[in-house]
């Protein structure tokens, strides 16, 4: 197999300041975006980092409004976040969340081949201070259940679909992890894809949210694109693995 090129070998576009999120739904009650994998879900105290947050409630200032915290996803993961224009319709988002009735679907690309065609993970996973990582645990901690579902296989690596029961810090990178598949290009849990160069941040993508509407009172869902380094990674593999079985 040839080596992985690097996301700087490939001259990818340079991003503006419009490419680091796109607005997939709003209304007078919520806004739903689509983060680009490197922007902080909320602000960090004490630090001036890009983050999805501020720049929402920027974009809101026209209408009077500010981007509320409902929930987060990790800083290098892409995807779907939704945040609430006003309190009364942020503690009915919350409420969901910690209920964990919305529905939350990942595209992961995970290390290693699956056997079975789906199948669920449950772990207790504890916070630690060591770089705020999560570590899986015997006896305490708190549950996380995950479940996945395999889309494609190719040599080494797995497209999976998963979903959430739970939704705690890091939850599927660390149980990925400690199955023994941890994500492409996820550096901070796998030591093995320190020298990875097919993504330059883990292989997740936040692609699906379904939840209640917090005042209309009915069950709203969105989707966002596979992003263009993701995509890459996908046919890279694909285009690998035929070769593989050409000269195999």
């Amino acid at each position: 197999m040839s080596q992985e090129k690097s996301a700087k070998e490939r001259g990818g576009p340079k991003k503006s300041s419009r490419s680091y999120f796109t607005i997939i739904h709003q209304d007078s009650d919520l806004i739903v975006a689509d983060k680009r994998a490197g922007v902080l879900t909320v602000p960090i105290p004490g630090k001036q980092s890009r983050n999805l947050q501020e720049m929402l409630s920027k974009f809101l200032l026209k209408q009077k409004r500010e981007a509320l915290i409902v929930h987060r996803i990790d800083r290098y993961t892409s995807g779907l976040v939704v945040f609430a224009k006003h309190k009364r319709a942020r503690e009915k988002l919350v409420a969901q969340f910690r209920a964990h009735t919305p529905e939350r679907t990942y595209l992961a690309l995970a290390r290693g081949e699956f056997k079975e065609d789906s199948g669920t993970l449950r772990h207790n996973l504890e916070l630690t201070r060591d770089g705020f990582r999560q570590r899986v645990v015997k006896e305490e901690g708190t549950p996380a259940v995950t479940h996945y579902k395999v889309i494609e296989r190719f040599k080494g690596a797995t497209l999976l679909e998963v979903k959430l029961d739970t939704g705690l810090k890091n939850q599927i990178r660390v149980q990925f992890g400690a199955a023994g598949h941890p994500l492409v290009g996820d550096r901070h849990y796998a030591a093995s894809e320190a020298g990875a160069k097919l993504l330059d941040r883990q292989a997740l993508h936040a692609w699906k949210l379904a939840f209640t509407h917090p005042t209309k009172n009915i069950r709203v869902s969105y989707e966002a694109p596979i992003p263009n380094d993701f995509e890459y990674a996908i046919k890279w593999l694909k285009r690998a693995s035929k070769t593989s079985k050409k000269e195999g």
